[in-house]
């Protein structure tokens, strides 16, 4: 089980979600949903803190909260991804784990954590597909991990930080991605919320599971082609609103920065 960071206290507030999740292309089969927010911009990966939940993915297949730097379109599509996810098929538990995933060719190949040979692990207190406990209370103690993409001489390292030190997990190498654009540069980060369903139309639990603002990332930045860290200025999108909903705080005073809450109770 990996160790995470806690925060007492009840900063989160009850009430509806109001504002962007969608279709796009991924792994898992079925149908997939998102809650997101994004921007174009060229960039060397970068950072947020994720409170940790535990939503019912049944009658779908997963749900996650998680980070994707993206560059390509179509088939040379190459992206660098991770966060937390619970996914009961693949790992065997309801409790959300720590899993990261990359794709050299729009998800023709590529997979998750170390099931294939892309990325090279160099510490090993950090458990890839291992359980991530415990996890948030709506109202109460919230519970997080804080994660770092950053492409530095080709490579994209992970940083991963929950109660000790940030602590450099490992990295995929640029052959991973055959030596292809992304390991120049990203051209696009994205933070959000994601669903699959299960073949019959219907999808489980985002983020926290509910319409309240509670499942959240914080202090959200990316690091530029200059490796200097910028406050990012996403759009937000949520097409399936009617199910997952985003609320995009960009440029926000105080500790939390740029954040946003997401989630949903499910669909249809």
């Amino acid at each position: 089980m990996n160790s995470i960071e806690w925060k007492s206290g009840k900063a989160l507030v009850s009430g509806v979600v109001f504002l962007v999740a969608g279709l796009l292309q991924g792994c898992g089969g079925g149908d997939h949903h998102w809650a997101w927010a994004e921007q174009s911009v060229n960039n060397h990966g970068g950072d947020s803190r994720l409170n940790v939940w535990k939503p019912d993915s049944d009658p779908g297949v997963f749900s996650l909260s998680q980070h994707w730097y993206t560059r390509g379109s179509g088939d040379n599509k190459q992206t660098v991804e991770g966060g937390w996810q619970v996914y009961p098929g693949k790992y065997g538990t309801s409790n959300p784990v720590l899993f990261i995933y990359y794709t050299p060719d729009n998800y023709a190949s590529g997979c998750y954590n170390l099931d294939c040979s892309g990325f090279v692990q160099v510490n090993n207190s950090w458990v890839l597909g291992g359980s991530l406990l415990p996890t948030s209370v709506n109202g109460g103690t919230q519970y997080i991990i804080r994660m770092q993409w950053q492409l530095y001489e080709g490579n994209w390292w992970l940083f991963v930080q929950g109660s000790g030190d940030y602590v450099a997990v490992g990295y995929y190498p640029a052959s991973a991605y055959n030596n292809g654009p992304i390991t120049d540069y990203a051209s696009w980060i994205k933070y959000g919320g994601e669903v699959v369903e299960n073949g019959s139309g219907n999808a489980g639990e985002m983020g926290s599971g509910g319409w309240s603002r509670a499942a959240y990332q914080r202090t959200v930045y990316y690091i530029d082609t200059s490796h200097v860290s910028r406050w990012a200025n996403m759009t937000s999108h949520q097409p399936t609103s009617s199910c997952y909903t985003i609320d995009l705080n960009n440029n926000a005073s105080g500790s939390w920065a740029n954040y946003f809450y997401f989630g949903g109770p499910g669909c249809p």
